[in-house]
């Protein structure tokens, strides 16, 4: 009918970046993707504890699979905080290194569980022409904004997709 277009997903826009490897305060979850909340609350709550909340620069997360194909009982999942401090958090969260290199780096807007989605889009339709192939380091995901103080349609992630220059 007139007046009703159809959603189209928006442009999708990927950049090649490179990075120097970086270090994080990591906690492993392993569960529903659902719940990746409470590994957050839990290394806000250390931080806020230990006095450094404030030195908090970034939010991460690294997946260990694609949620929407496994079982929650094996969705593993690092949920974590790039902070500057050299405060050793106490166990189970420890010090992590986030892989350098070259990425493929696209911004996801909306849902968190969509992310995946986004993934998908990249791998189908930007990767296959773009001379470049996936390496063998975790995607990792760079959360910009608090679900808590954004609505879910606005919120941002920069997905960030290992690379390298693909066969000729």
């Amino acid at each position: 009918p007139p007046g009703h277009a159809a959603a189209e997903p928006a442009r999708l826009v990927v950049d090649v970046v490179s990075i120097e490897p970086f270090e994080v305060i990591a906690l492993r979850q392993t569960g529903a993707f659902a719940d990746l909340d409470q590994g957050y609350i839990a290394l806000f709550t250390w931080a806020t504890e230990a006095g450094v909340v404030d030195r908090i620069s970034g939010l991460y997360g690294i997946p260990m699979g694609d949620h929407r194909e496994m079982a929650a009982a094996d969705f593993v999942f690092d949920c974590a905080v790039r902070l500057d401090t050299d405060d050793s958090p106490p166990a189970p969260m420890r010090r992590l290194l986030v892989a350098g290199g070259e990425f493929a780096c696209t911004r996801h807007v909306g849902a968190f569980e969509n992310i995946e989605d986004h993934v998908d889009r990249v791998l189908a339709l930007w990767l296959p022409a773009s001379g470049m192939a996936l390496r063998d380091a975790p995607i990792h995901h760079h959360f910009l904004d608090d679900p808590e103080q954004v609505p879910e349609a606005l919120l941002r992630t920069d997905i960030y997709l290992p690379i390298q220059s693909g066969p000729d």
